[in-house]
This record gives structure tokens, C-alpha cells and sequence, in this order.
């Protein structure tokens, strides 16, 4: 009875420390992430329709936490979210994709992201989670998802994400509902001041 109990004991201690490690993750580990993300993307929707997504740090005292994500066409914005980044280990990083109370007073405020400093979560509506995989460094990706949360495709979609930094490229795929056929985008960044700025 004696050495069952001490090899549970040393189970459970085994396994604590694999989960402590296992859940370990730098400062730096964030930033590269956070970085990664951040910037200008454009992209070719059809041979006459171009999106622009913007994807800039807000609340910087609270460090590498909170993007805003605005999508325009033309000067019209499509798409605005706030992204929360939530790391789980140093290679894993979940991604909260929250709405906003009373959008149109933060359009454009992309680019005066001290804008938002004037305001708390409180305008923070939803928190849809994406889990994004490092593959290697400066390059970040999703499983497949039904991301219903970025409303701008069309529910029962399958969608995937891969930032590379490298390429200067945001990779989309989406496979609509009760189809196998997958629609690839490409977006080109061009990196913010925030992106390198912040050192």
C-alpha cells in the first residue's frame, strides 16, 4: 500500500512538472507573436474590390495584450475588432476576438491608437477564441475553423490563418459550408510603426 501511494505521489509530480513546463513561455515569446501580427494588409477580393486590414497595438501599458483589427474598403469600414492575445506555452497562443460597443466611434482610429487609452474593456462586447500554432519563428497559424465571431464571411465557413512574417504575408483560406473547394487569399503587409517601434 505504501509504494502504491508513493508512485502516485511521484505520478502526480511528474506530471505537474511536465504541465509547468509545458506552459512556460517568455516575454519575448509574446512580443514575437504580437509583432507578427501587427501591421498593414492588403488584399485583392476580385480584379476591382480591395480590403485593407489594419492590424495596430491599443492599450500599450498593459504590454504585448491588445490589437485593434479594422477592415476597410475604400474608407469604409467592413470589419472592427479588438484581439486579445492570451499565450498558453511558447509555441501556442490563443487569440480573443472581442466586438465593440458603438463601433463607429473608433473607425479610423486605427491610426491614433492612443485614441483608445481614453477608454476601459467596458466597450468590449463577445470573446470568440482562435488558437494560433507557431510553426516557426515570425510565423504563426490556425487549424481549421468556423470563425463566425469575424462576421465577414459567411457562417458555416471553414476558415484558416497563417501570418508569416518573412513572406510580409497574410494567408487566408476559406472553404465555404458543404463544399470541398478552398478560396486561398493573399495579403500583402506593409509593417506599422507600431511593429517596430516598440522595442
Amino acid at each position: 500500500m505504501k509504494r502504491t501511494v508513493l508512485l502516485i505521489t511521484a505520478l502526480l509530480l511528474a506530471f505537474g512538472l511536465n504541465a509547468q513546463k509545458q506552459s512556460r513561455f517568455t516575454e519575448n515569446d509574446v512580443k514575437q507573436f504580437y509583432r507578427t501580427l501587427q501591421g498593414d494588409y492588403s488584399m485583392a477580393v476580385n480584379d476591382s474590390t480591395i480590403v485593407v486590414v489594419h492590424i495596430t497595438p491599443i492599450w500599450e501599458s498593459e504590454g504585448y495584450r491588445w490589437l485593434y483589427l479594422e477592415a476597410t474598403q475604400g474608407e469604409q469600414p467592413v470589419l472592427q475588432k479588438v484581439l486579445e492575445v492570451v499565450p498558453t506555452t511558447d509555441k501556442v497562443f490563443k487569440v480573443g476576438i472581442h466586438g465593440l460597443k458603438k463601433p463607429g466611434r473608433f473607425a479610423g482610429k486605427w491610426a491614433n491608437r492612443n485614441f483608445f487609452d481614453g477608454f476601459t474593456t467596458s466597450i468590449l462586447t463577445g470573446n470568440h477564441k482562435l488558437s494560433f500554432f507557431k510553426t516557426e519563428d515570425f510565423s504563426y497559424q490556425t487549424n481549421w475553423n468556423r470563425v463566425n465571431a469575424l462576421g465577414c464571411f459567411p457562417k458555416g465557413d471553414l476558415l484558416h490563418f497563417k501570418f508569416v512574417q518573412a513572406d510580409e504575408k497574410l494567408y487566408v483560406k476559406r472553404m465555404p459550408a458543404q463544399s470541398t473547394r478552398i478560396i486561398g487569399f493573399e495579403c500583402l503587409k506593409e509593417v506599422t510603426d507600431g511593429a517596430a517601434g516598440r522595442q
